[in-house]
């Protein structure tokens, strides 16, 4: 309730402070919403390329067997295929940590790890390419890097800390 009255505040706020200043706001506003409008079609084909990327992923199959061999660490395969697609997707790494949680349980070894790489990582890979791809800045294979390198870390305390909780 409160937020909804800090909203309006605002508005009025940027109205007021505009009509002092000597601002039409109406077209500063125009103006914002058409630069707006350049800004999401250009990050528009990105956007589409990781969609198309992640359900390539997903449909092919190999994660999961690949996710199999991990079986004999005491874990989900799933917890593998969330680990490799959580670079490229928050919501697909989402979506398999709400399947794990259905499938092993919240309080699994598995659901714990699950929710530990969740966490501690982040769609490192989405991220940078896509709003790098937006702006238009061309060299970012070593930020690429660094973040998947981070990810990597992370994937490796998250079992870690998951096998102390456990």
């Amino acid at each position: 309730m409160l937020v909804n009255h800090l909203l309006i505040a605002y508005i009025v706020f940027v109205v007021f402070y505009g009509f002092l200043k000597k601002i039409n706001c109406f077209e500063a506003f125009a103006a914002g919403v058409k630069e707006g409008t350049i800004t999401v079609v250009n990050m528009y084909s990105y956007f589409l390329g990781f969609v198309l990327l992640v359900n390539m992923i997903e449909s092919c199959g190999i994660l999961a067997d690949l996710g199999s061999l991990f079986q004999r660490m005491g874990f989900s395969p799933l917890v593998f295929v969330q680990a490799l697609l959580r670079p490229f997707s928050a919501a697909s790494s989402y979506a398999l940590m709400l399947e794990i949680y259905g499938s092993a349980g919240v309080d699994s070894f598995s659901g714990i790890l699950s929710a530990f790489i969740h966490g501690i990582s982040d769609a490192s890979v989405f991220i940078i390419v896509f709003y790098c791809g937006a702006a238009g800045i061309k060299k970012y294979s070593r930020t690429l890097l660094g973040g998947i390198f981070l990810n990597i870390i992370g994937f490796f305390l998250a079992y870690i800390f998951a096998l102390l909780l456990s």
